[in-house]
């Protein structure tokens, strides 16, 4: 049961919240391939290879981190790309996407105290799964913008 329910939130949640503007096809560009990268690869594995809730909750956590590094980099890189306005717009846009994630956690973290038996671990840790995704997302973008500049 535990592996019917992952399996159908892993399909849901990548359909609804792991693609990005661009690789939603709104980019609207003839070229344009889906992105995935060592990350996207390893996690694949990760998520065959679990076999206790820790290691499930580690394979997410581990890889949050790792889409969180390359964010950053590709973030860092498309700076120093950029025009003085494209700067100051694109760390006001990070800075609001930054903003944005720490109030959903805050709530979610409020959420967990007043109803802490809501969702169990099996939701606890597809929520976890769901803000990867989100972190994907936004690595994504950063780096197409990026590879878009150069």
């Amino acid at each position: 049961m535990k592996k019917i329910l992952f399996i159908t939130f892993v399909l849901s949640s990548g359909m609804f919240f792991c693609q990005s503007k661009i690789e939603s096809g709104f980019a609207n560009n003839p070229d344009y391939e889906a992105y995935t990268n060592w990350i996207d690869t390893s996690y694949a594995e990760c998520l065959q290879n679990w076999t206790t809730n820790i290691e499930w909750g580690a394979c997410i956590g581990k890889h949050k981190e790792m889409w969180l590094d390359f964010m950053n980099y590709e973030y860092n890189e498309l700076l120093t790309s950029l025009d003085d306005k494209g700067k100051t717009l694109l760390k006001a846009s990070q800075e609001a996407w930054i903003r944005n994630n720490l109030v959903q956690e805050q709530f979610w973290d409020y959420f967990l105290e007043q109803k802490p038996n809501f969702f169990g671990r099996e939701g606890t840790f597809g929520s976890n799964m769901v803000d990867l995704q989100i972190i994907r997302k936004r690595a994504v973008e950063i780096h197409i913008y990026k590879n878009a500049f150069h």
